[in-house]
């Protein structure tokens, strides 16, 4: 079986974010169904919402803006949030579009900025683990906005904090975070792994 059948898709994430104010499920995204309409646009922007949090599949540190033949660097669209790298010697913003370094008063750059970037990702290409939370996170916001039920709000925080849970079980195995990590957020230092223990007890023999 594809390994597509086993992860949350948009439609099945808005049927269950229907399902959590009592509405029948959907058959295709372009039903008409006015729910589920609305249904598919909290879906995106509970999704971005969660993407600005910054997480380790979606950040990364060093990346290069590359200046365009006028000299301009511009960021790809799908960033959601960055922030410039001290070695830029430069202090940048965000100005017409473009980065613009506020202490030499100018959008043109000779060289390569760097800069650490939060991207957005579509629904489909995010981990499981977040495609589970922000449906659950999205059901509760919409049964609020929706039908103002308090129960069901209520009644679906328990299993949000399960999901939210499980993503930072995610961001923890996936980040291998230590206290030897730099101020870009790198490992510096490999911890303790148990095979290397058995691995030099041989070569010691």
């Amino acid at each position: 079986m594809a390994l597509d059948n086993f992860q949350t898709s948009r439609l099945q994430a808005v049927n269950i974010i229907l399902s959590n104010i009592g509405q029948a499920p959907v058959t295709t995204l372009r039903s008409g169904n006015v729910q589920a309409e609305m249904a598919e646009n909290l879906l995106d922007e509970i999704t971005k919402a969660v993407q600005s949090e910054g997480w380790v599949f979606n950040t990364e540190v060093d990346y290069p803006i590359v200046p365009n033949s006028n000299k301009h660097c511009i960021l790809p669209p799908n960033v959601l949030t960055w922030d410039g790298v001290e070695y830029n010697r430069a202090d940048l913003i965000i100005r017409d579009g473009k980065l613009y370094d506020k202490r030499l008063h100018t959008f043109e750059f000779e060289r390569t900025l760097y800069v650490n970037v939060v991207w957005y990702f579509q629904f489909v290409d995010l981990p499981e683990a977040f495609r589970n939370y922000i449906t659950i996170r999205a059901a509760n916001v919409f049964a609020g906005r929706t039908v103002g039920s308090s129960e069901a709000v209520r009644f679906g925080q328990q299993e949000e904090s399960v999901a939210r849970a499980t993503c930072l079980e995610f961001e923890t195995q996936q980040g291998d975070y230590t206290f030897f990590g730099d101020r870009a957020g790198r490992t510096t230092y490999q911890s303790y792994l148990p095979y290397q223990a058995v691995t030099r007890s041989i070569w010691q023999r």
